[in-house]
């Protein structure tokens, strides 16, 4: 639908962060979205499924890919009272429901925010969730728990509306590990932790993949506002087909970017910096392994289809509960793991989870 559209042109008469009222407003009186509208409406999640608009889908994009209890259960019911008993764990860490009718849309969001769940930048011109390992914190072979950054980052950025209006969307990743995450995809940006010489953790900067430089924790969110900042004021705005993070880099070339990056900030970025080697390898995802969490075991699990009834759903979330178990997080393959269950019963519960159709014995 956005074929025929100018995009800048549609962001200067009304920032998508600002489109939330309209959505409500359609809910309401049920007047068809225009196409602008529909194209703004990304900016929270909802698209329209047929041209007539009898049929909206809903993407709820996770914050480090994670779900508790509470937020299985609220996504649950919105699959049974609004949807059609069904919901998809994506690849891209998010919860789709279909077949939804517009004027349900302002009870579910309703309901996603008393569980502490929203939909802002989940597409659109924006920054988008920040990606983390599925693991991260529970694996003792990651140098550090990138967790406390990650938060940070999305508290920068998700909402804001000083990175609402980008030319085109950016994604950015945090890894504990040196190596990064495997997110199937190469991100804009990465923060991939290592160790200087002295032992200490600093992170490496790559963009597209290439190492440009070095920080420390501290300098992390600085860094991604100031590249979010250069991206924002020179990303190419006047052809869509060369308006990508990737474009300006390329357009620029490594040596100019780092150059760029280098004069807006306030610190010294390292260029060259001798590292240790990290030898340890990552554990496995699926399967049950040992938590670094004295105790605690966590169980990764490949699920039959990403099509999920919401019966079994609600199967998921009484097995949790029977073994004190709390949380998940969706995977960027789309499997989940089950982040804290007890050690000493990991057995038994991944045994129930096989005969639910998520299956850690592959």
């Amino acid at each position: 639908m956005s074929q025929n559209l100018n995009l800048e042109n549609i962001k200067k008469e009304k920032d998508g962060i600002d489109v939330l009222a309209d959505i409500f407003f359609h809910a309401v009186f049920g007047e068809l979205v225009t196409p602008a509208d529909l194209e703004r409406f990304k900016w929270y999640g909802v698209y329209a499924q047929d041209e007539k608009q009898e049929y909206f889908k809903l993407r709820v994009p996770l914050s480090l890919g994670e779900l508790n209890l509470n937020q299985l259960k609220t996504l649950s019911l919105i699959s049974k009272k609004f949807s059609d008993d069904t919901l998809i764990f994506s690849n891209e860490q998010k919860v789709e429901f279909k077949n939804l009718k517009i004027y349900d849309l302002p009870n579910i969001f309703n309901l996603l925010l008393e569980a502490k769940l929203n939909t802002r930048f989940e597409a659109g011109h924006t920054i988008r969730r920040i990606l983390t390992c599925p693991v991260n914190g529970i694996d003792d072979t990651q140098l550090v728990d990138v967790e406390p950054l990650a938060n940070k980052l999305n508290d920068t950025f998700i909402g804001n509306k000083n990175f609402s209006n980008l030319p085109n969307k950016l994604q950015i990743a945090i890894s504990g590990y040196e190596e990064g995450c495997n997110v199937q995809f190469i991100p804009d940006i990465s923060f991939n932790a290592t160790k200087d010489v002295k032992n200490k953790i600093i992170f490496a900067i790559k963009i597209l993949d290439k190492t440009i430089g070095y920080i420390t924790p501290a300098q992390v969110v600085k860094t991604a506002i100031a590249l979010a900042n250069i991206y924002k004021d020179f990303g190419d705005r006047t052809n869509p087909q060369n308006s990508s993070f990737e474009f300006l880099v390329n357009n620029w070339g490594i040596n100019k970017f780092f150059d760029i990056l280098n004069s807006t900030v306030n610190y010294k970025i390292e260029k060259n910096k001798t590292i240790q080697e990290q030898t340890i390898p990552k554990k496995p995802r699926m399967g049950i392994n040992k938590s670094k969490i004295e105790e605690q075991s966590y169980i990764g699990c490949k699920i039959a289809s990403s099509t999920i009834q919401s019966s079994n759903l609600d199967n998921l979330s009484s097995l949790l509960e029977k073994y004190n178990a709390s949380k998940i997080k969706i995977t960027h393959k789309g499997d989940i793991i089950i982040l804290d269950a007890l050690s000493n019963s990991a057995n038994d519960l991944a045994i129930e989870l096989e005969k639910i159709d998520f299956n850690p014995f592959v």
